[in-house]
């Protein structure tokens, strides 16, 4: 056994040569027949847009020829892009592989498609080097040994190239998926100009011409890898979980059939077997077209594969691996009822009802779906394969369906919280419902059986019955604070949510029943004006014995007296009747005036509260006829306005914006 010369030991002794096989037996490799150690590499990937990246790292994993010795990624939000490749390793067993980012963590990470797998949970984090001081600190403390296999674009490689250009003679080679010798993304001419190389031509020109050895994938050997639909069935259908979480990961993806463009480079650091190879002279142009020229080679070339021998064999070994970790099944626990819904509520604390985009950045886990047949719905959110978010208590080890939504910025509760939904499932007829308690830093739950299976149903649970997984935690508490609302069931399921209102029960002798919509709930209690909270208006504390805080009025642009105009984060479409419910204090004048307007087209409601309570707090309820004929589309609002008489002033809270069950409509 060759030692590793980042341990520049002079001598073994028996039990350390014995701890390094132990060590290696636990990571799910062997060193191959025939050969004497496994070939080091790191891979610098894009993971996150394509899904071949995901196939790739699989595939190295899956490879006992290889030695990970850490992932780097590169373009765009790197840092989410890291985190994806953490999660991944950590649910398959291997963990201890190093990640480093291309960049710093942004302050609004990406959140759509395959982003989504990298948020949470988030047990095991990028190291604190740069992707390019990770890969340079591993060259230079084994010079010489290490393939860097690229399957992004090469700014990281470029990078390292200008920064410390002695670190071109400890790379072993560069193994690298891009370019178009021969043809392009067709299979035939011309050639294209290949997303990788393009993406930053600078360093792919610095990486052709350092004189590093080269080996490429270009399109003319990776555009005939279709993983069609047989040889996807049979990687989703083998229960390890690499493959699981190689779906979780494809089904966050946008279209249905990859092509193995990234795995290919990764087969050609152990085997050319099943390609045609080329010694060619390739240069990048200014424009990012990878051209043959004369002259020396410095790249050895894929240009033609045999793809379905490829394809055959790629299947083979990522459904044949046995990295570690498990779906053990957790028995149910907090088996609860759903109870009856009530009237208005006292307090809406969070809606999502999937109709709009606004949310969508906290949309954690859970795919768009239109043309659904929930009651006045047109979109849905559809579970995904998803850890369990509940890092402490649950299961670890399983993967689950789920839909995750986070109601930032992260309200305080009321004394009787309760969440109502709508569902549809399939395949299974339990459901889990959690939160997650920003107050106490830990989740609670509650577990729904004997549900009925295909056909939207609506369903509420009172949460104050929720406990952790050991049934420890006490109920949710008044102003205790809450995080993600998270729905469950067993991968093999089907499941659909929509229609989430997170609310206070109603208030005793409530006599209005639920909404029949709500379209939009303000409270000011956390969050930043202009942020959360955006509009002309200041969040201040409420004057005790209130607690927490409220909108105050501000002067108007023109010095025309005071208002408070709140914008909804995104045009909300309305109902036919639509009321809006607030608490109020007035003073200074007798005059409250409340428009409901599209501040694109100008469309305003307006209507004006009748003998307005002044100096004290109040409720106002207020009805709109936002009926539109023709072919107009239902009516949409992106501000709501206050206008308040000379020398008033204005506070506002518990804003509710709703359609009205039918009951309550006029």
């Amino acid at each position: 056994m060759t030692l590793n010369r980042r341990c520049p030991l002079r001598s073994m002794t028996l039990s350390i040569a014995v701890l390094l096989c132990l060590i290696r037996l636990s990571l799910g490799s062997e060193t191959p027949t025939g050969t004497s150690e496994r070939i080091p590499v790191i891979l610098d990937t894009d993971i996150g847009t394509d899904i071949d990246d995901a196939f790739a790292l699989a595939l190295v994993l899956a490879s006992p020829e290889l030695e990970l010795r850490g992932v780097t990624t590169v373009s765009g939000d790197a840092f989410t892009r890291a985190m994806i490749a953490c999660r991944f390793l950590d649910a398959v067993g291997q963990a201890q592989s190093v990640v480093a980012a291309g960049l710093p963590p942004r302050e609004m990470p990406e959140l759509a498609g395959q982003y989504q797998y990298g948020l949470r949970p988030a047990r095991k984090r990028p190291v604190k080097d740069s992707a390019v001081e990770f890969i340079y600190q591993a060259l230079k403390a084994d010079p010489g040994r290490i393939t860097l296999v690229a399957i992004g674009d090469l700014t990281n490689i470029g990078q390292l190239i200008r920064r410390h250009p002695e670190s071109k003679a400890w790379i072993k080679r560069v193994v690298l998926m891009g370019g178009s010798i021969r043809v392009g993304y067709r299979g035939t001419p011309p050639i294209e100009r290949e997303w990788n190389i393009r993406s930053d031509v600078e360093a792919a020109q610095a990486v052709f011409r350092s004189g590093i050895p080269l080996t490429v994938a270009p399109l003319d050997a990776t555009v005939g890898l279709k993983l069609s639909e047989p040889f996807r069935r049979r990687i989703f259908a083998t229960n390890s979980p690499l493959c699981q979480h190689l779906q979780a990961l494809y089904e966050l993806w946008s279209k249905s059939t990859p092509t193995l463009f990234d795995p290919l480079a990764v087969t050609l650091v152990f085997d050319e077997s099943l390609c045609t190879m080329e010694e060619l002279c390739i240069e990048v142009d200014q424009h990012g077209y990878t051209r043959e020229v004369s002259g020396a080679p410095n790249c050895r070339v894929a240009t033609r594969t045999r793809a379905n021998e490829y394809l055959r064999w790629y299947v083979d070994r990522i459904t044949a691996a046995m990295l570690s970790g498990g779906s053990a099944k957790q028995e149910p626990t907090n088996v609860a009822s759903l109870v009856v819904r009530g009237g208005l509520p006292s307090r809406v604390h969070v809606v999502e009802d999937y109709e709009t985009d606004i949310e969508h950045r906290w949309w954690l886990a859970g795919r768009l779906v239109e043309d659904v047949t929930s009651s006045g719905s047109t979109r849905a959110c559809r579970a995904v394969l998803c850890r369990d978010f509940d890092g402490r208590m649950g299961n670890q080890q399983a993967i689950y369906r789920a839909v995750i939504f986070n109601p930032v910025p992260g309200p305080p509760m009321g004394p009787n919280t309760r969440l109502s939904f709508s569902y549809w499932l399939a395949g299974t007829d339990t459901l889990r419902v959690q939160v997650y308690s920003l107050s106490n830093g830990y989740h609670r739950h509650l577990t729904l059986q004997d549900l009925p299976q295909g056909c939207w149903q609506s369903a509420t649970v009172d949460m104050t019955r929720a406990r952790r997984g050991d049934g420890s935690g006490g109920p949710l508490s008044q102003d205790e604070r809450i995080d993600d609302i998270q729905f469950y069931v067993d991968p093999q399921a089907k499941l659909n949510i929509d229609d989430i209102v997170l609310y206070d029960a109603a208030r005793r002798q409530e006599p209005r029943p639920f909404p029949k919509h709500v379209h939009f709930s303000a409270w000011f209690d956390t969050g930043r004006q202009g942020h959360e909270w955006p509009g002309d208006f200041q969040i201040v504390p409420h004057e005790k014995p209130r607690t927490w805080k409220a909108a105050r009025s501000v002067p108007k642009p023109r010095g025309e007296g005071q208002w408070i105009r709140l914008q909804l984060r995104g045009m909300r479409p309305l109902g036919e009747n639509t009321h809006i419910r607030f608490r109020y204090r007035l003073q200074g004048t007798e005059t409250l005036r409340v428009i409901l307007a599209n501040s694109q087209t100008n469309q305003k409601w307006g209507r004006v509260v009748d003998d307005p309570v002044t100096r004290s707090w109040s409720d106002a309820t207020m009805e709109y006829h936002t009926r539109t004929t023709g072919k107009e589309g239902p009516p949409c609002i992106d501000e709501i306005h206050f206008l308040l008489g000379p020398g008033g002033e204005l506070w506002i809270d518990d804003l509710l914006l709703y359609e009205p069950a039918d009951t309550e409509s006029t």
